[in-house]
């Protein structure tokens, strides 16, 4: 039942724009109302009604952020039937209004898109991509300069464990997932980093950025580096574990930087890694110190 609520998770998101009733919804993954409705909320801690609420306002949010829209067109856009309606529902979820937040682009708790899969590695419907080693994509990049919010946690090395131990000390990790993502950067939401001694996870932001101390966020100052970047080309869900090794493999054991005239800096970190299961991507970047 988890694929078949992730199914219905993955329609929401690309009707979002539409009307969403849950009898929709139960016919495209082919259950009752009443069992979709329960186990919706069983494996995703949300009620179906507030799920796409909080996902329109999320994405609505993140148009206000990064373009140059009117309020009450995207209010339309996602389905409210007024600008007073939308500004309403918008401080319920956000605590401010939606024409503060053009002004200000405050970090504000986004919903991300939710998935009920990860990390477990079940099978799933459609055509597998066959990937080999020598097709994972190595690309030389560069950042700006830019500022780092993060936080950090010693003794562990992998996303999982790192939110585990978080969430043992009463952090709410929806929530600060939800403050990363909201954050304009280069990188849509947030991503991990591994250090000499645990792992960190955080988001680029401009310079000049500031975030409310409350948080308990750390912040660094990175200057402009140029990095290799090992990405590979795709993969369906079930496959996200063997992609991810496959790249980690290749970009932090296998891969001879010496040879190619690289010279790698872990001053900060050692590597830095993003993942997105919307559309499965996994890649890492290794910062390079400079010539």
């Amino acid at each position: 039942m988890k694929i078949e609520i992730q199914e219905a998770i993955n329609w929401i998101d690309g009707n979002i724009e539409d009307d969403i009733t849950l009898k929709k919804i139960s016919n495209y993954i082919g259950y009752s109302e009443y069992h979709t409705s329960r186990k919706f909320k069983e494996y995703t801690g949300s009620t179906l009604r507030s799920y796409i609420m909080l996902r329109r306002l999320s994405l609505a949010a993140k148009e206000l952020r990064d373009k140059n829209v009117r309020i009450i067109d995207i209010a339309f856009k996602y389905g409210f039937h007024s600008q007073e309606a939308f500004t309403k529902s918008f401080f319920n979820a956000f605590k401010i209004n939606p024409g503060e937040y053009v002004k200000t682009k405050r970090p504000i708790p986004l919903v991300i898109k939710k998935d009920v899969l990860y990390p477990e590695n079940l099978n799933n419907k459609g055509e597998i991509v066959m990937v080999k080693d020598q097709e994972i994509k190595i690309t030389l990049e560069e950042t700006k300069e830019h500022k780092f919010i993060y936080l950090e946690r010693e003794g562990v090395d992998n996303y999982i464990d790192f939110w585990t131990e978080e969430e043992k000390d009463g952090k709410d990790c929806n929530l600060l997932h939800g403050i990363l993502a909201s954050i304009p950067g280069t990188f849509d939401e947030g991503y991990g980093a591994f250090t000499e001694t645990g792992y960190i996870f955080g988001k680029d932001a401009d310079i000049d950025y500031e975030i409310d101390k409350k948080y308990n966020f750390k912040e660094k100052i990175i200057p402009t580096q140029k990095y290799l970047r090992f990405e590979h080309p795709g993969f369906l869900e079930a496959e996200f574990g063997q992609a991810l090794n496959q790249v980690r493999r290749i970009a932090l054991e296998e891969f001879n930087y010496e040879l190619r005239g690289y010279t790698i800096d872990d001053s900060f970190v050692k590597a830095y890694e993003h993942s997105g299961m919307e559309i499965c991507m996994y890649f890492i970047r290794i910062p390079l110190k400079s010539n």
